[in-house]
């Protein structure tokens, strides 16, 4: 069972993890489940490769013995606030490219009260979920080593 605790495995593992739950929590919440294919294809395969490269590298430093809560949960947090900040600005950008948007016409100052009401805070929910995923990867992945290695 050794092949099961290599960093990559894990990180593969994870990656899968994230994109069948998420999967079948959109798939369980939908009304019409067609449409939530494009959602699958241009949010969760991302974030699944992203889970399953950073979780390959932290893994990495928990078989050597220094990977702990602590990094996992900067990571998380960390890596959640950057996708977070992808997300806003290409959510923004296909505002400002396509007519009528809701800050079409906007002042500087309505522009700051978005940004600092809506995209900030929601930016930093997904780093707490990050870093809520991360807790979870670095629990079962420690289980995994210490019971397959």
């Amino acid at each position: 069972m050794e092949v099961l605790v290599q960093p990559r495995r894990l990180g593969l593992i994870n990656g899968l993890l994230i994109l069948l739950t998420w999967s079948i929590v959109g798939l369980t919440l939908s009304t019409n489940w067609i449409s939530v294919f494009p959602v699958i294809l241009s949010i969760l395969i991302p974030l699944a490769i992203l889970v399953s490269w950073r979780s390959s590298v932290l893994a990495q430093c928990l078989i050597n013995g220094n990977g702990t809560v602590k990094l996992y949960v900067y990571d998380g947090f960390k890596w959640g606030v950057i996708s977070g900040v992808i997300f806003w600005t290409l959510s923004i950008s296909t505002d400002v490219l396509a007519a009528g948007s809701a800050l079409l016409g906007a002042s500087f100052i309505q522009v700051l009260e978005y940004i600092l009401k809506i995209s900030v805070p929601f930016t930093l929910l997904f780093g707490v979920v990050g870093a809520i995923h991360s807790i979870v990867f670095y629990y079962f992945n420690r289980w995994l080593i210490v019971n397959y290695s």
